[in-house]
């Protein structure tokens, strides 16, 4: 366990960023896929490691549908850029990475701006069971808040009454002259509560004229077996 002797990156501050992992697992199943992921990236060295650099939470989910059933997610927040690029760019981190995924996304990002995000309270004894996706690039970064805005405001009570915790916007860092693009995510008591949610398509009106081309959407439970987190 680290102590207060734990030298962390000098960039390390308050303001966090979102590392989000997808990709289909290398292995025959998700159980094996656990073994290689508890081995590699959930090694006690490596877990330590990971957290000195500025990571501060792992968690798994698994694709929820058929065409989704062999594909992992993997959600960190990191507060070090640095730390970041320093703990992707380590040899055994890449191998343990192609042990694990057949293909691989992990794109980071930071938070947006005033685009409507809430964190709620978690009723005692539950914890987060389901996570809902939406990526998508936008025609501008300022309707594009607005816009969130406006669906946060339209559907947050019906969707805390299906159990949703969180919902956060990122914007991903660009190249200039890329078109912006972000994800919206979303945290919820219970998986199968939340895909009902979704097939309501409240407020998706709201969102789509700042879109520049069709959203992906995905929606994951928490994986099943002890994988390692923190």
């Amino acid at each position: 366990m680290a102590t207060g002797t734990t030298r962390y990156p000098s960039d390390v501050s308050a303001a966090t960023y979102l590392l989000t992992v997808r990709g289909t697992i290398a292995a025959g199943s998700v159980e094996e896929a656990r073994g290689i992921h508890n081995m590699t990236a959930g090694n006690p060295a490596g877990v330590e490691a990971a957290r000195s650099l500025g990571d501060l939470s792992h968690n798994v989910y698994t694709g929820m549908g058929k065409d989704h059933e062999r594909e992992l997610l993997f959600l960190d927040y990191w507060n070090s850029l640095t730390g970041l690029g320093q703990f992707f760019s380590d040899p055994q981190v890449k191998q343990g990475a192609g042990m694990l995924f057949s293909t691989m996304d992990n794109p980071v990002w930071a938070a947006a701006v005033d685009f409507g995000s809430f964190h709620l309270a978690i009723p005692s004894g539950k914890s987060p069971a389901g996570v809902g996706l939406l990526r998508a690039k936008v025609s501008s970064v300022e309707k594009a808040a607005a816009a969130f805005r406006d669906y946060a405001s339209a559907t947050i009570n019906p969707a805390r009454r299906h159990g949703i915790v969180s919902h956060s916007l990122w914007i991903k860092a660009v190249e200039h002259g890329e078109t912006p693009e972000i994800i919206g995510l979303d945290l919820w008591l219970d998986a199968d509560a939340m895909a009902a949610y979704y097939e309501l398509s409240l407020g998706f009106e709201l969102l789509g004229p700042v879109f520049a081309g069709p959203p992906e959407d995905s929606i994951w439970r928490a994986a099943p077996g002890e994988w390692v987190e923190w």
